[in-house]
């Protein structure tokens, strides 16, 4: 009896990835896991071989590090070798899509569901509060090309009308890295390809069979995030919330010729963060916001969650909500809402003022 792998898949989101085995008459198996893309071997190793079967365990784990430590999100291809005498026999190539999620995958499997579904767990968001800002939705295409992504758009016109829309994106406005693709759009955009558009109400993103509802939020947002979600792809996060800021002093007292002077100054800005109700959908999706590992402000600064609480229950008494406290890697604080104008004195509409 010949080494062979035992059954294995084209496609796998990483949470449902299987421990590898082989069936052998050795008494045991040298093997590797090889990224064919960057020329880079995960695992190389040689398994002992118990009743016919040598099994690699916690594949999963071993897979989901490599791509999180260095921000990869879809893993292909990844080869699955053993040798025999000198050489290395190829025994399966596998596409790896990260997912820190059990996901109920339909009965297709993971292609089907990569096919029907973009990179989220969300099924509807909020539009961003900017009109400049981009927002981006990932997704896989796991054979061939996607079709051309499609916004239909609900607007009310200049005499308050409500209209819809629709908006086919050109091809270079998704990039491609392998099959992950992204879909990109922003509200300063979508006004110029319609232009009767004075208020955007809803944005519905489609690509094939996939689809994602975008609709205004009744209250502006107070604070908006972009981070790394449960797909290790970055999305955004706008919520309305009630922020406290707090600056602790780390300052020393020192006693120098008779006199007392501080020294190593050590202010240390944090926001802490209560969001108004959440749905029961966002109360659980919040989670990957409060516990990634790469978290910045919609701007790009770059800021920390310490420490966070979410919420999720389906009673009808309560109300869902989150709270978690955040602060800016660089210690000193960034003003955002400040702007510096020169000649403030001279310049319209304070210029009367002073003539």
């Amino acid at each position: 009896m010949a080494t062979s792998l035992i059954y294995t898949q084209a496609f796998w989101l990483s949470s449902a990835l299987q421990d590898l085995s082989w069936s052998t008459d050795q008494q045991q198996v040298h093997v590797r896991l090889y990224y064919q893309h960057t020329g880079q071997i995960l695992l190389e190793t040689t398994l002992a071989a118990i009743g016919g079967t040598a099994r690699l365990w916690q594949t999963r784990e071993l897979v989901e590090r490599y791509m999180r430590l260095r921000g990869i999100a879809r893993l292909y291809p990844l080869q699955v070798q053993h040798m025999e005498g000198s050489s290395w026999v190829h025994d399966a190539a596998m596409t790896v899509i990260y997912c820190e999620l059990d996901m109920m995958l339909p009965s297709g499997g993971t292609s089907q569901f990569l096919e029907q579904n973009f990179l989220t767990s969300r099924k509807a968001k909020v539009l961003p509060t900017d009109e400049q800002v981009i927002e981006q939705i990932f997704f896989v295409q796991p054979q061939g090309t996607p079709e051309a992504p499609v916004l239909h758009v609900t607007y009310l016109d200049d005499e308050g009308g409500v209209a819809m829309g629709d908006i086919t994106l050109q091809a270079e406005y998704g990039a491609a890295q392998g099959n992950l693709y992204v879909c990109e759009f922003s509200l300063a955009t979508v006004k110029q390809a319609i232009q009767d558009a004075v208020t955007v109400i809803a944005v519905t993103v489609t690509v094939g069979s996939r689809h994602m509802e975008y609709y205004r939020a009744a209250r502006r947002g107070n604070v908006a995030f972009r981070f790394a979600n449960a797909f290790n792809v970055p999305e955004s996060a706008y919520l309305s919330a009630v922020i406290n800021r707090k600056t602790e002093d780390g300052r020393k007292i020192a006693r120098i010729a008779g006199t007392l002077a501080l020294y190593d100054r050590r202010p240390v800005t944090s926001y802490e963060v209560q969001t108004a109700p959440l749905s029961y959908e966002q109360a659980g999706w919040i989670d990957q916001l409060i516990t990634s590992p790469d978290v910045c402000l919609i701007d790009g600064t770059q800021v920390i969650i310490t420490d966070g609480t979410a919420e999720c229950h389906n009673d009808n008494a309560e109300l869902n909500s989150a709270k978690f406290t955040y602060s800016e890697l660089d210690m000193r604080h960034t003003v955002s809402d400040m702007v510096q104008h020169a000649n403030i004195f001279t310049v319209p509409p304070h210029s009367y003022q002073f003539a």
